[in-house]
């Protein structure tokens, strides 16, 4: 599997790819991403399909559309997608809310279509596309004590458990196993990468009425659900009882059977991937910026706990004058994770150094903030920078056990690690170190807005274990990180003018 994105217009859309052959889009559910579907990918690979998986506009990392947008114009933006990849015809393979988006494409653009597999289909009443809406989807606002992490962890758990999510009558009642507590975080990753924008794909397809749509694709199509799916129900209503649906005992059968009826109408062969100038993720690291054009390269690093969504604001800027890319660490922001074992700051080099030899780029200068710096010290000292500098003061570190300065975020049963984040986040804005709460420790006030202090909390989980081991990493290094200060300020918007002169 590989993981990319591309550019249509002012958007970015974030997909993941897997295998070669005749290509096959999967579109996933609602509130989910392309990593929803990667079991259904696998068994196409398996028959010799390659298997493209866009995040829906508004999920994922993909950017939303605007106003209040249709099924229709998700397919719109799906034929988009499908050109700037160079696709010809392809398969189709939609779950829930992906069933809706392909079935409009199908009708929208039949000529681009070699065949659908629907799985689970909805067939709403007017009185329930009148009632979803309103109970399903009510607003995410993050708040200033963090309750909205307990919630957000409760409604994907009840997910699983009643349908719609908001009825607790025993009528309500699925038979679904509640997920591991890993299994729910990455649910709630994809929740919280989408935030709000979650509502708008939901709502276009409670909006979305089957009896207009199915009976004028004209592909071939498999119409399919697993027994337990809440929407099985539909399969009694007009028009989808019409449809001769197949039921199956499991996911995995039904994988097989969609992979058979895909792989038996193939469509063109996939090209090569392709990539926006701006965003990706090369050998597991992401990356931001522009890698193209004169001058020697620019790489930033962040913090501990951290994402270069930290640079973002700067970027531009600096950019304009050579060429300059801000990574995530790895097991940091959308980067993967390394091995447990590789603990210490080589192994955190080591990734960013495969990135650079990635992307091309030979013998940056390297200027880390925090963690980032230590890291940049040891790119210079192997020789894959040329040179490192530090933003920020980096003050030294206190001794107290890595336990209490970075505590646990491993995913728990009940999600208090996900208010643990959001506490931590705010605390951070108002004392240094955080876990001192008294006024020794206070510092000026940063900002609390609840926005501003779940943006933070965010990155914290996505670290998780990464963000312990590099505070660890931190405390067993020398006081001070060797790289001379670029810039002693802890603002970034300071950084821009120290970073356009460095750049010069």
């Amino acid at each position: 599997m590989s993981r990319h994105f591309v550019k249509i217009g002012e958007r970015l859309v974030h997909y993941r790819r897997w295998g070669t052959g005749p290509a096959v889009l999967l579109l996933h559910g609602s509130p989910q991403s392309s990593r929803a579907v990667e079991a259904m990918a696998q068994v196409l690979v398996g028959r010799g399909l390659c298997a493209i998986a866009p995040d829906t506009p508004g999920n994922g990392l993909s950017t939303p559309l605007p106003g209040q947008p249709d099924c229709a114009d998700y397919a719109h933006a799906l034929a988009g997608f499908a050109d700037a990849l160079g696709l010809g015809r392809v398969g189709l393979y939609g779950f829930h809310t992906g069933a809706n988006i392909g079935c409009a494409f199908a009708v929208l653009y039949p000529e681009r279509v070699s065949a659908i597999v629907f799985n689970g289909f909805s067939a709403w009443t007017e009185a329930e596309s009148a009632e979803l809406p309103s109970l399903y989807l009510p607003v995410f606002q993050p708040v200033w004590d963090g309750s909205h992490m307990t919630w957000v962890w409760s409604r994907l758990e009840e997910h699983c458990v009643f349908f719609p999510w908001y009825d607790r009558r025993p009528a309500a009642r699925m038979t679904y196993d509640v997920p591991p507590p890993q299994a729910t975080q990455a649910s709630v990753l994809d929740f919280l990468d989408s935030g709000d924008n979650y509502r708008a794909p939901y709502a276009a397809a409670f909006r979305f009425r089957t009896e207009d749509w199915l009976h004028r694709v004209t592909a071939p199509f498999l119409l399919t659900s697993t027994s337990i799916d809440p929407l099985c129900p539909h399969f009694s209503r007009p028009p989808l009882a019409l449809a001769s649906p197949q039921i199956f005992s499991d996911p995995p059968s039904l994988y097989q059977a969609a992979a058979s009826y895909l792989a038996s109408h193939p469509g063109a062969i996939a090209p090569p991937p392709v990539e926006s100038g701006e965003r990706g993720l090369i050998n597991g690291i992401a990356w931001y910026g522009r890698r193209d054009g004169s001058g020697r390269p620019l790489i930033l690093l962040h913090e501990a706990g951290g994402s270069s969504r930290r640079f973002l604001p700067i970027l531009a800027d600096i950019s304009a004058l050579r060429p300059v890319v801000a990574l995530d660490l790895p097991g940091h922001g959308e980067s993967e994770r390394g091995r447990a074992e590789d603990s210490g700051v080589d192994h955190f080099a080591a990734g960013i150094g495969e990135a650079i030899a990635g992307l091309g780029l030979d013998r940056p200068a390297v200027v880390g903030y925090g963690f980032g710096a230590r890291v940049a010290d040891r790119l210079a000292a192997s020789g894959v920078a040329f040179a490192a500098a530090r933003l920020g003061a980096y003050p030294p570190q206190p001794a107290d056990p890595v336990s209490m300065a970075a505590p646990s975020l491993t995913p728990e049963w009940d999600g208090a690690h996900l208010l643990r984040a959001f506490r931590i986040a705010r605390w951070e804005r108002l004392f240094a170190p955080w876990y001192r709460r008294d006024r020794a420790h206070a510092i000026e006030q940063g900002d609390i807005d609840p926005v501003t202090v779940h943006a933070r909390a965010v990155e914290l989980i996505k670290a998780g274990d990464s963000w312990t081991t590099a505070v660890a990493c931190e405390r067993n290094s020398p006081e001070q990180s060797e790289a001379p200060p670029l810039s002693r300020s802890e603002d970034p918007a300071d950084w821009r003018q120290d970073l356009i002169e460095f750049s010069a």
